[in-house]
């Protein structure tokens, strides 16, 4: 049973990816409404009531009535499109307690809820694995997630949980990278081939590449915990792991000239 939706099995209407989209959108089973629940034990930290149906908005408006709260382990959930509230910020709740109704409010295209889940630092990650399951303890060790566009098929392909998979489809270039930790942040830049370096982009606010365009290089860092990657030549061969972010030869992966058609990260 969904830990999210009272009396009800979770229907997933829109998958988290990361980039646009940073959260879940779920219904009761068969496409109907239900009430939500709070996940976990917590405090509400924040909440928005009085808000209607508006496509147009921005910001936090998006979100129309939500409720944000803040669990016993430091992480963060957030219930959005809410069509009433039941709590107030500074309540205490337990888990189960009803917090609203599922609705329509602020950017929605019908009625749903939009679940986050955000760790002790307010990074939102895949919420995908707790809707009915408990939160990740933030002791436990920082998992990198990261995605690479496909040139090809001219979309972002799945994300990838630290090396036990890659992120690409080999034999297609890869026009564009994002990456997220669990804790802390990370830095990362990518080289467009037969060009230049692109800027440095931060966490999944934004993105490395220009969509389209195939990479040749890339570079990253972390302020928590040691960023190990290595990046895969779309004729066949893995290179080395890298460890670091600098000009030298061993400050980034790839080589200049050949096109990169995946890409693999892990953390330590």
């Amino acid at each position: 049973m969904s830990r999210v939706l009272y009396n009800a099995v979770n229907q997933i209407t829109q998958k988290y990816n990361g980039i646009s989209h940073k959260g879940i959108d779920l219904v009761k089973e068969k496409n109907k409404v239900a009430e939500v629940m709070a996940h976990s034990d917590g405090e509400v930290v924040a909440c928005a009531t009085g808000q209607i149906h508006n496509t147009n908005t921005t910001g936090t408006q998006t979100y129309g009535n939500y409720v944000k709260l803040k669990h016993n382990n430091g992480m963060y959930t957030l219930y959005a499109h809410l069509k009433n509230v039941n709590v107030k910020k500074g309540d205490r709740v337990k888990q189960g307690d009803i917090l609203g109704e599922m609705g329509e409010t602020g950017k929605a295209y019908g009625a749903h809820l939009h679940f986050e889940v955000r760790t002790n630092k307010d990074i939102r990650i895949n919420p995908t694995p707790y809707i009915d399951a408990d939160l990740p303890n933030n002791t436990e060790k920082i998992e990198v997630t990261y995605q690479t566009y496909d040139n090809v098929k001219k979309k972002w392909l799945p994300n990838v949980i630290n090396d036990s998979d890659y992120a690409g489809n080999l034999g297609n270039d890869i026009g564009g990278l994002a990456i997220n930790l669990s804790k802390g942040s990370v830095e990362y830049r990518v080289h467009e081939m037969n060009n230049k370096w692109l800027p440095i982009v931060k966490d999944r606010e934004d993105y490395a590449g220009n969509l389209g365009k195939t990479i040749d290089g890339v570079q990253m860092q972390s302020n928590e915990g040691k960023l190990e990657y290595r990046a895969h030549l779309k004729d066949g061969k893995w290179l080395s792991w890298v460890d670091k972010f600098d000009d030298t030869n061993s400050g980034y992966a790839g080589i200049y000239g050949k096109a990169i058609d995946a890409i693999q990260i892990k953390i330590k």
